[in-house]
């Protein structure tokens, strides 16, 4: 367990950040917050000159390895009665994001009281829920020099002093489309007289994903959906131009490198014989998360000697996506689930997520002797 201190420090911290959330490239006072307590535990550190975001440098010499947390909230309105309810109206920790940070401070302040044998550096990313936080930390040449990376991910689906780990991709890529049909528009009374552009919009919903089956392999997690469809306002008028837009989800690497013509491609064609104009803008934005084995062995090894062989578990891959990709499409690395449910659930991005604080110690002592012995790996 961490230094009873140590951790009410950061219980501490995870509540007063879960009260003021704040959302991507605007948590001033969370960077603040975090840097406070640093300061307090003579941790040395960096904030970003822009305000958001922290570098924590620990050690000296080589090898050096890296641990990211992230810091930024959702625009959800929080639906829980808490002494440490969000007091933002229209923005709440729904992710998790408090604790992940809150466990980041307390790894920090772990390790600089040890003799490290190399360099450790905790990153405080700003910018995860809205992507652009991890590519400004590589940017800056935070993981410059840097041989691995390790990060964790509050998961409500697995108990409370459990994690979750896999190696390969265990989240997806996300990329966004918009796809624009048109046509001269024209009275429904008359539709032989005009291309209908809604017949068309229909038959691409109805289409695409079935046609991706045919060119995608089926044994890749892939997932095409429609979020948003607008097009007419009166009830006899076929309009003259119908908008969709919505994402397209593959947990591989290469497969997410070839949707965007794919995509593209599928569109043209099943429209194609309906007559319409067809326009689409297609906007690749996050790649998959895909863990190192070598990585994944570190937190495998940590989480057994840490919490029991019983407690670590072989997790899934989730089509939701996270910009720690960034960093792993860099350098090797590691994004393992952190169990922090006791009970009933709702799931991440709920207005009712509830985070187990008993899952603060694990998170820390999990992930601080993953750093030790990742280090460890690249010392040897």
């Amino acid at each position: 367990m961490p230094d009873p201190t140590v951790l009410a420090d950061i219980t501490d911290l995870r509540r007063r950040i879960h009260r003021r959330p704040e959302l991507g490239f605007k948590e001033f006072a969370t960077t603040r917050a975090v840097s406070d307590l640093l300061k307090e535990r003579d941790v040395p550190h960096q904030i970003r000159s822009e305000g958001t975001g922290i570098a924590v440098e620990l050690g000296e010499g080589e090898p050096m390895v890296a641990y990211r947390a992230d810091l930024d909230a959702l625009p959800i309105t929080e639906d829980r009665s808490l002494p440490w309810r969000s007091e933002i109206e229209g923005v709440m920790h729904a992710c998790g994001h408090d604790a992940h940070t809150a466990i980041g401070a307390g790894i920090a302040i772990t390790l600089a009281r040890e003799d490290l044998k190399g360099r450790v550096r905790v990153l405080f990313q700003p910018s995860e829920e809205a992507p652009g936080g991890a590519e400004a930390m590589i940017e800056d040449g935070f993981v410059d020099g840097v041989r691995g990376i390790i990060a964790l991910h509050a998961d409500p689906s697995l108990t409370t002093g459990t994690i979750g780990l896999k190696a390969g991709p265990i989240t997806a890529a996300s990329d966004r489309f918009v796809v624009v049909i048109s046509g001269p528009g024209g009275h429904t009374a008359r539709p032989h007289e005009t291309p209908d552009t809604l017949l068309a919009a229909g038959a691409l919903i109805s289409n695409l994903e079935a046609m991706f089956s045919r060119r995608v392999d089926a044994r890749i997690p892939r997932a095409v959906t429609f979020g948003s469809v607008h097009g007419g306002e009166a009830s006899n008028v076929i309009p003259a131009s119908v908008r969709l837009s919505g994402t397209v989800r593959v947990a591989d690497q290469g497969a997410w490198q070839d949707m965007g013509p794919i995509f593209t491609e599928l569109v043209h064609d099943i429209v194609a014989g309906h007559g319409v104009g067809v326009d689409v803008e297609y906007t690749p934005l996050i790649p998959p998360v895909i863990c190192d084995e070598g990585v994944v062995q570190a937190i495998e090894d940590a989480g057994r000697s840490m919490i029991g062989d019983e407690n670590v578990h072989t997790t899934y891959t989730s089509m939701g996506a996270e910009d720690f990709s960034f960093f792993t499409n860099e350098l090797p690395g590691a994004l393992f689930r952190l169990g922090c449910s006791d009970g009933p659930w709702a799931p991440l991005h709920s207005a009712k997520f509830q985070f187990d604080e008993a899952a603060l110690a694990i998170g820390i002592d999990v992930g601080a002797e993953a750093v030790r012995r990742l280090l460890a790996a690249h010392g040897d």
